[in-house]
């Protein structure tokens, strides 16, 4: 080998620790990029999931079966989680459904529930656009 040879190895040698250097420091920024990707992705998941809900609740509505689902259990399992829920005076749950994107949202529904859970009616209103 060379003596000019060993000089240009010896130079690519020291650029790849040093750039190796470079990216082990910034490791924690990339692994905190990384778990904002993730989140990202599990919040697509939500949006998506709450979207289908509202959705099969809205069809529900249109072909008369709210009434089908009678409590709780039954109404959780077919819709999932309400949104917000909020004790009212009279004794009853006001469960609220609508698009987890409230500028997407056209309605939203109110179902209420009695302190057994049974379901005691529903309203569907108009969203008020904020902006």
């Amino acid at each position: 080998m060379t003596k000019q040879s060993l000089k240009v190895i010896s130079f690519c040698m020291l650029l790849v620790a040093l750039s190796g250097c470079a990216i082990l420091s910034n490791l924690d920024e990339i692994t905190t990029l990384s778990g904002y990707s993730r989140e990202k992705d599990n919040q697509h998941r939500l949006v998506k999931s709450v979207k289908d809900h509202y959705d099969a609740l809205v069809k529900a509505i249109e072909q008369g079966h709210i009434s089908d689902y009678k409590d709780i259990v039954t109404f959780t399992h077919s819709f999932g989680e309400p949104l917000l829920k909020k004790k009212m005076a009279d004794g009853t749950e006001r469960w609220l459904y609508r698009y987890a994107i409230y500028r997407l949202a056209k309605d939203k529904v109110y179902v209420y529930f009695d302190s057994q859970g049974h379901q005691v009616k529903w309203e569907r209103l108009p969203c008020p656009k904020l902006f």
